[in-house]
């Protein structure tokens, strides 16, 4: 009896530790379907502008922009970003580090790029850090629920 139960107890802990690790791999799956998600709205934003960068937006998704008040809900931040991605020479465009999943929510965080064209009509680049929070949706696609951006130094050149 004894060996039978050592067996069961075995047997069992391969079983629990399998689904764990299943699990475990369905994170990291997710993981990179935020990241190729995030990068998608990317390219989105680049090729499309207002109706790109919306398009990513959960209906009552919010922005909170460098030195800017919070804007809330996808018609307020189409808005924003038409009169932004009008502006002559500007172009938005970021790369995301890393991102992590937990069920419904999950979140991205990167660096960032703005050109846009001076007062002086003379070029200007300006780099920036950003976190965005995803939420699933009911189609298990992920929409923006939250983006916060702020500004930072050039990036650091190799020597």
């Amino acid at each position: 009896m004894r060996g039978r139960g050592t067996a069961a107890a075995v047997v069992s802990a391969v079983v629990i530790g399998f689904i764990a690790g299943a699990g475990a791999s369905g994170a990291r799956d997710q993981r990179k379907v935020l990241m190729e998600t995030d990068r998608d709205f990317d390219l989105a934003t680049a090729s499309n502008g207002a109706e790109g960068w919306t398009s990513y937006f959960a209906e009552d998704g919010i922005m909170m922009p460098a030195g800017g008040e919070i804007v809330a809900g996808k018609k307020a931040i189409r808005e924003l970003m038409e009169s932004r991605l009008a502006a002559p020479g500007y172009s938005l465009r970021w790369e995301p580090i890393d991102a992590d999943v937990s069920e419904d929510l999950g979140y991205t965080y990167g660096v960032s790029k703005l050109s846009r064209t001076g007062q002086d009509g003379k070029p200007e680049v300006s780099y920036g850090k950003y976190v965005t929070i995803w939420k699933k949706q009911d189609d298990r696609s992920w929409k923006v629920a939250v983006d916060i951006g702020n500004s930072s130094p050039p990036p650091r050149r190799s020597r």
